[in-house]
C-alpha cells in the first residue's frame, strides 16, 4: 500500500554526511522536487541542500528550519541560481515564503546568527 510513497532509499546511504538531511525531510523532498518538475534533477537538490545549508550558517535542521533549507534549495535549483546570485541579487528575489520567516526572527536565531554576507539579502 504505501510504495509509491516510498523515497526509493532502501538501505542507509553515506551519503547523508554530504548534505546532511534528515531522514523524513529526504523522502518529502524528493516528492516536493517531482511535484515542481525538479524529480529527474533530485541529485542537484541534494547538492543544493547542503550548500544553502552553509550559506544560512550550518544551521540545526529540525522542523521548520529544515523545511526552510528544502524550500531554498528548490527555489535554487529551479531558477538557475549559484550562492553567489543569491548573495548578490538576492534583495531583489522573491524568496519563499519560509525563508522570509526565518529571516526575520519568526523561527528563532541560529546558534551564533546569520552569517554576516546573508544578513544582507
Amino acid at each position: 500500500y504505501y510504495a509509491p510513497f516510498e523515497s526509493g532509499m532502501n538501505a542507509p546511504h553515506t551519503e547523508v554526511y554530504m548534505h546532511e538531511m534528515p531522514g523524513g525531510q529526504y523522502s518529502n523532498l524528493q516528492q516536493q522536487a517531482k511535484a515542481v518538475g525538479l524529480g529527474d534533477r533530485f541529485d542537484e537538490v541534494k547538492v543544493m541542500y547542503r550548500r544553502v545549508n552553509d550559506m544560512f550558517g550550518d544551521i540545526v535542521k529540525v522542523t521548520p528550519s529544515s523545511k526552510v533549507v528544502g524550500d531554498m534549495a528548490l527555489f535554487m535549483v529551479q531558477n538557475h541560481l549559484t550562492e553567489q546570485d543569491v548573495l548578490e541579487r538576492g534583495h531583489a528575489m522573491d524568496f519563499p515564503g519560509s525563508v522570509g520567516e526565518m529571516f526575520s526572527g519568526d523561527l528563532g536565531q541560529p546558534y551564533g546568527g546569520f552569517p554576516k554576507e546573508s544578513q544582507k539579502i
